[in-house]
Parts: C-alpha cells; sequence; structure tokens
C-alpha cells in the first residue's frame, strides 16, 4: 500500500482523529497478531471479539488503529462508528485515487472462480505488474484488504467476489468500477440462504452493477440461466460448444496435463494446460479471453496459462507413499463433486480409485437429493471403493451401495484413516472431496500423506 497519513485516513473514513496527523502507515491489518511498524490496524468486531479490545496491547506495534472507541494509547487513533464501513470507504477511494490501476476485472461464481482468477492473474502478468486476491480474500472484509494491496505501479487488478446473500457483491462491486466482469456459473452453493438457483444468479449479477459504460461482462455459455442476461456494454460467452463468442472441443487428458482445440472468435489455436480435470478448461477460457480483448497477443497468453498452478487447498495433484492423492479439501458442491469423481476416473491409475467423500454444506432442502445425485456419480465414474464420513455423506454412500459400489461410512476420521490405511495399496488414486467446513485435511494428515 501506497504510505498514507492519518490526517488523510481520518477523513477518507469520517473518523475523528486523537494522535499526531502526520504519522503513515503503509499496510492494513485487522489481525492484532500481525501487528508491525508500519501498520494500519482495523479493529473489527466480530461475534466473538472486537478488536478494541487489543488497542493498548499494540502500543509500540503500528503506527495508526482505526477503533469504535476511544482508548488512551501512543499512536494515532481514528474513531469512527463502523470499524467495518470506515475500511471500506478507505479501500474505494484508495483504489479509485491513489493506485488507479488501468484495467479492472471483477468476478465471482458459484465454483471455479478462485481458479479462474489466478489462471486471468497468469495471463496478465506477461504484460502487466498485477496485483490480484490474495486465496481467498473474496469477503466483505477481504475485498476492501485485495484494494489496499496495490501498489502505485500496478496496472492491472483481478479481484475475485463471494457471496452467500443477496446484496453481498453489490456493496463489494460498489467498491471498485470495473471494466470486465465474469460470471463462472450458477451453482447451488447457499441455496440454503436464496432459495432457488435464479435468486442465486440475481445475486451473481450485482458484479455488473459497478461494470464501466462499454466494459466486458464474460458469462458462461452453457448456463440456460444466463441465456437472457443484458449489459450496457459488450457481452461474451465462453464454453463447450460451438456458436458460441469463445468454445473449446477436442479435449484430451494425459496424467499430468489437457490439451483441447480453442475457438476464440475467428482464431483457432490448439491450448495445452498443466493441469488436470475438464472443469479446468471452462476456467481458462475466461481468462484467455479477458485477456485477448486487453490486447495481450495469444501466443502469449497461452504460455503465461502454462505458468498457472493449483492454490491452497483446491485440486492438488501429487505422489506420495506409491500413491496419487487429489487433495480437493477447500469447497462442494453437485458442480464441483460431479467434476472431481470424473478427474478420478480419467485419470490413469496402475491400482484402486478410491473417493474419499463428505458432506457438502449449505444445500438446505436439497442438501438429500444432492447427495443422493453425488452417489449416483460415484457409480457412474466406475470408483472402486467410496469412503464416507459427516452426517449429510450418508446420503451418498447408502444411494452408492444401493448400485452395487464398495462403499463404507465412518463416524469418525480417525476409523475412516484406519481403514483406509488397511485398504489402499500402491499404485492407487485417492480422492478428498468435502466442503471447508469437513477439514478434510485432517484425514489426509492422519494418513501421512500431506504434500
Amino acid at each position: 500500500m501506497t504510505p498514507l497519513k492519518a490526517t488523510l485516513i481520518s477523513d477518507i473514513v469520517k473518523g475523528k482523529l486523537y494522535g499526531n496527523p502526520d504519522i503513515e502507515a503503509d499496510k492494513v491489518i485487522t489481525d492484532s497478531r500481525k501487528s508491525e511498524k508500519g501498520a494500519l490496524f482495523f479493529a473489527l468486531k466480530g461475534e466473538k471479539f472486537d478488536g478494541a479490545d487489543f488497542l493498548k496491547e499494540l502500543d509500540g506495534k503500528i503506527s495508526i488503529a482505526v477503533s469504535s472507541r476511544y482508548e488512551e494509547v501512543s499512536y494515532p487513533l481514528i474513531v469512527v462508528e463502523d470499524t467495518l464501513l470506515a475500511l471500506q470507504r478507505l479501500s474505494k477511494y484508495y483504489i479509485k485515487n491513489i493506485s488507479k490501476p488501468e484495467k479492472v476485472i471483477a468476478l465471482t461464481g458459484s465454483v471455479g472462480k478462485t481458479t479462474t482468477k489466478e489462471m486471468t492473474a497468469a495471463v496478465f502478468e506477461t504484460k502487466f505488474k498485477t496485483a490480484k486476491t490474495s486465496g481467498n480474500f473474496n469477503n466483505h472484509i477481504g475485498v476492501p484488504l485485495t484494494l489496499l494491496s496495490c501498489e502505485n505501479d500496478d496496472k492491472v487488478l483481478v479481484t475475485e467476489m463471494g457471496m452467500s446473500n443477496k446484496g453481498e457483491i453489490s456493496r463489494l462491486a460498489g467498491l471498485v468500477e470495473s471494466d470486465i466482469a465474469m460470471i463462472t456459473n450458477i451453482g447451488h452453493s447457499h441455496i440454503e440462504n436464496l432459495g432457488s438457483r435464479e435468486n442465486i444468479r440475481d445475486a451473481k449479477l450485482e458484479i455488473t452493477e459497478s461494470l464501466k459504460k462499454g466494459g466486458t461482462l464474460i458469462v458462461n455459455g452453457e448456463e440456460p440461466l444466463l441465456e437472457n442476461v443484458k449489459v450496457d456494454g459488450q457481452l461474451i460467452r465462453v464454453g463447450l460448444h460451438s456458436g458460441l463468442d469463445v468454445w473449446a472441443e477436442n479435449i484430451e487428458a494425459t496424467y499430468t496435463s489437457l490439451k483441447y482445440t480453442l475457438h476464440l472468435f475467428d482464431k483457432t489455436q490448439t491450448v495445452e494446460l498443466s493441469v488436470l480435470g475438464e472443469h479446468n478448461v471452462m476456467n481458462s477460457l475466461f481468462a484467455i479471453t479477458s485477456g485477448y480483448i486487453s490486447g495481450i497477443p495469444l501466443d502469449i497468453i497461452i504460455q503465461g496459462l502454462k505458468n498457472y498452478k493449483s492454490v491452497g487447498l483446491r485440486q492438488n495433484i501429487y505422489e506420495k507413499s506409491g500413491v496419487t492423492v487429489i487433495a480437493d479439501c477447500y469447497n462442494a458442491g453437485i458442480e464441483s463433486m460431479s467434476a472431481s469423481l470424473k478427474l478420478l476416473s480419467t485419470l490413469k491409475a496402475k491400482g484402486k480409485r478410491i473417493a474419499i467423500l463428505g458432506d457438502m454444506l449449505e444445500l438446505g432442502k436439497i442438501s438429500t437429493d444432492a447427495h443422493t445425485l453425488v452417489g449416483e456419480k460415484v457409480y457412474e465414474n466406475k470408483i472402486d471403493m467410496l469412503f464416507t464420513f459427516g452426517k449429510e455423506a450418508k446420503e451418498i454412500n447408502a444411494k452408492a451401495e444401493s448400485l452395487g459400489v464398495n462403499a463404507l461410512h465412518f463416524e469418525t476420521k480417525k476409523e475412516l484413516a484406519d481403514k483406509l490405511k488397511e485398504t489402499m495399496t500402491e499404485g492407487d488414486t485417492l480422492l478428498f472431496k468435502a466442503s471447508r467446513g469437513m477439514k478434510f485435511e485432517e484425514i489426509i494428515a492422519l494418513l501421512g500423506l500431506e504434500k
């Protein structure tokens, strides 16, 4: 972050300043444990804590703080009514008046948005200094922190926006005007809160509210709910069938890569990705399209995509102790479960293909049907063995078992890990997949299969 003086910060967030107005901060933190000189600490209120409780502990450790209550401290303190609103105000001012990137790409979707964000950033990094959302910092706190992380010489910003309720993306999109907006898909995530896929679509479309006049919206052309989208600018549809603006065919999957034929408006080109899973073809189409309409040559775009690597707990594929591990413990919905099972079925495997699956959360009234459908997918993809853990995952197990799959359900992660140790042999391929709240990385650790 470009250094900001306390007096300017106070003016922007509409607060009252106590202390030296000329002290500067060059980074923003919301976690008191990450205190350091030069830090601007926002004392946010959570369900179980109030950041203001730590103000005195931070004496001598930070440069400036923004809080909803006054404390006598040695550093400049800015008091506001709402610290979250203050954080968002500062980020909106900063991105518009200080860092001012030349191009902003904002994206959302039920699944695939973080992968698409990383691929898009990899494309733009070939030609421009690019800032991007760190990890999954895509909520009401993470997006402002992303904006405030931009430097003056960043030319491009790629920001991911998540949601669980209507109006959330609207507030996030309002923090920054975008040149390009993307909607990767309309899934079932958060249907418990929103009630229907149509309502999920409408919430995702809020990302267009801050699209610049004449900007570009890129949408999933395979999604019927996005067929009648209107935008004051250019609309580009990407997908896997002819007739779309950008589409892919002849998809070939190997043990280490994906290859396909790209149809990009009037151009045709072979693309090879160093990732697995056919769903990543769609993710790459968004990245390619955004780069191409921004003037990056296609050969440079394709080279940039080769630099992409999966992040965090998302579909990390590696070999350990004689088995292949697909660690996909970050999130799960019907679409991503289906894609991961298809990947497991298509990977070349010397031994058994074993799926270790857990609950898909926040599905509300469709949860039972959704988990039953995943059980069908286990059968359809000819998975050799199924291990499940979780209250809802029992439905996956029951359906798969009824179709003849060798399926076992466990009440504890340790019991599952112990049985899996007995069962797995050299050459097996293991898929670990569940919603983030299930913490399936703990099972991987119990097996000693961490990367």
